[in-house]
C-alpha cells in the first residue's frame, strides 16, 4: 500500500482517522480565518480581492489540496501520507512567508498586529496565525504517526 492511497485499514491503527479529521478541519478553519484577516487588513492580499496575482492568490490553492483529503478521510480512505505532504508543505509556506525576512514578507507583529487600531483585534489576528501553525503542526505529527504505524503493521503482518 503506497502512502496516501488504500483502504481504511491503516486508519484503524491508534484511531488515526478521527485525529486526522480534527486537525485537518481545524487547519482548514484557521486557514479561512487567516485569509479573511489578509483581506480585512488589505495588505498582503491579492486576486480575487485586489488587482494582481500575488503570493496570497497562490496560497488559496491550499483549499484545493486539503478539502479532498478531508473528504477522503471522512469516507474511510487512508490518505495519511497525503495529509503529511500537505501539512509539511503548508508549514513550509507559512513559515517562509511570515517569518523569513525577505522582501515582501509579512512580519507577524508589524504587519498583522500593528495593522489594527484595536489591541484586541491585533491579538485575535495573531491568535489565528498561531492557531493555524499549531493545527497544521498537529496534523503533520498525527499524519506521520499514522503513516509510521501503518508501515510497522505491514512489516509485522
Amino acid at each position: 500500500m503506497s502512502a496516501g492511497t488504500g483502504s481504511a485499514m491503516g486508519l484503524a491503527i491508534r484511531g488515526g482517522r478521527r485525529p486526522l479529521l480534527v486537525f485537518a478541519s481545524a487547519a482548514l478553519g484557521f486557514s479561512v480565518l487567516h485569509h479573511a484577516d489578509h483581506v480585512i487588513r488589505g495588505g498582503h492580499s491579492g486576486w480575487p480581492f485586489q488587482e494582481g496575482v500575488t503570493q496570497f492568490t497562490y496560497s488559496l490553492l491550499i483549499y484545493a489540496l486539503i478539502l479532498p483529503a478531508i473528504y477522503l478521510t471522512a469516507t474511510g480512505r487512508d490518505v495519511a501520507g497525503y495529509h503529511l505532504l500537505v501539512a509539511v508543505g503548508g508549514l513550509s509556506l507559512i513559515g517562509f512567508v511570515h517569518f523569513v525576512p525577505v522582501g515582501g514578507h509579512e512580519a507577524p507583529i508589524g504587519d498583522i498586529y500593528a495593522a489594527y487600531a484595536s489591541t484586541s483585534a491585533g491579538l485575535l489576528a495573531l491568535g489565528i496565525l498561531a492557531g493555524l501553525i499549531t493545527s497544521v503542526t498537529a496534523l503533520a505529527v498525527v499524519a506521520l504517526g499514522t503513516v509510521r504505524a501503518r508501515s510497522r503493521s505491514t512489516k509485522v503482518g
